[in-house]
């Protein structure tokens, strides 16, 4: 009875395992690539366990834009001409077609895997943050959206590449503006604004 009448959310999953692939592989994302199928299917297996568990609604978040994160921006700064960077955003332009490729597949698999009584919907991640950097003032933050508010070694990511002076460790900094005019706390996670733009958005999408 709680399962039915409960709501079941499965936060973005294949995260680190794209960061890990990406970084063994200095920033190539072939071998990030390759693990689609494989995390899709995780995602499957685990949307199935619940609805067996007895949930009849699913949430199903999708990838976040890792071309955007400040661990990911500063860990791979410029690595070729052209249009390495989105020139709207300042995103890692690859990075963001790996996340896009993510959701494409996830959203098939969730459209034709789980028919019948159980309601399973898609939580567009991408978008929001996308949205918020390319037009940080639209939804209340800051002229440096891709900055890290916690953190360390200032720039345009405040996030230092060798990981000392991460959030937390002495010589970190919390930005002057405080994390609601930011949308990465300390690189890697979002603040709670961020956070309150995804739930807004999820619980404003039609089934």
């Amino acid at each position: 009875m709680i399962a039915a009448s409960s709501i079941f959310y499965l936060g973005e999953i294949g995260l680190n395992d794209y960061s890990y692939a990406l970084s063994a592989g200095n920033g190539t994302v072939d071998a990030a690539a390759s693990l689609v199928p494989d995390i899709i299917a995780v995602i499957h297996s685990a949307v199935t366990a619940v609805i067996a568990a007895g949930a009849r609604t699913v949430v199903v978040a999708g990838m976040i834009p890792i071309g955007c994160e400040p661990r990911m921006l500063a860990l791979f700064p410029l690595g070729g001409a052209g249009d390495y960077y989105d020139p709207a955003s300042g995103c890692i332009k690859k990075f963001n077609d790996l996340a896009e490729l993510h959701n494409r597949k996830l959203q098939q698999m969730l459209r034709r895997a789980h028919p019948g009584a159980a309601i399973v919907r898609y939580a567009d991640l991408y978008g929001p943050v996308a949205a918020a950097v390319a037009s940080p003032s639209k939804y209340g933050f800051g002229r440096s959206p891709l900055a890290a508010c916690c953190g360390s070694g200032g720039g345009p990511y405040n996030f230092n590449a060798n990981f000392t002076g991460f959030c937390g460790t002495p010589g970190s900094t919390v930005c002057a503006d405080g994390p609601s005019a930011s949308i990465s706390w300390d690189g890697i996670h979002y603040t709670e604004a961020t956070n309150r733009l995804f739930a807004r958005a999820i619980l404003l999408t039609r089934p």
